[in-house]
């Protein structure tokens, strides 16, 4: 599966916006993408794995967008990461959240 929104100003720009606000996925994996890696919360305070970093080239190269969309529906077993499709997110709204996580490894 492909995301079939186009990979333009907009559509990453429109991900920014449900990513720090209805899809609240800055609370975990930060403004910058990083998870709490740096964050002033003690890791070894959390049971499981920490959040992804976004930021991290081998990880966005090793990913297809299809296996992120389907992280997004059916949540991610062993980690905090739940489903957020369709009950936080439509279907549209997390091919455009999508656009703006694959921005953070162009950076």
């Amino acid at each position: 599966m492909s995301n079939p929104l186009p990979a333009t100003t907009s559509t990453v720009e429109n991900g920014k916006k449900i990513y720090e606000g209805k899809g609240f996925c800055r609370a975990c994996h930060g403004a910058d993408g990083k998870g709490l890696l740096g964050s002033d919360i003690d890791p070894g305070s959390l049971k499981g794995p920490l959040p992804r970093d976004f930021t991290d080239r081998d990880w966005q190269a090793a990913r297809t967008d299809g296996e992120l969309f389907w992280i997004l529906k059916n949540g991610s077993k062993g980690t905090a990461m739940a489903s957020f499709i369709p009950l936080v997110l439509t279907e549209e709204e997390a091919w455009q959240v999508l656009r703006y996580v694959r921005s953070f490894g162009q950076r």
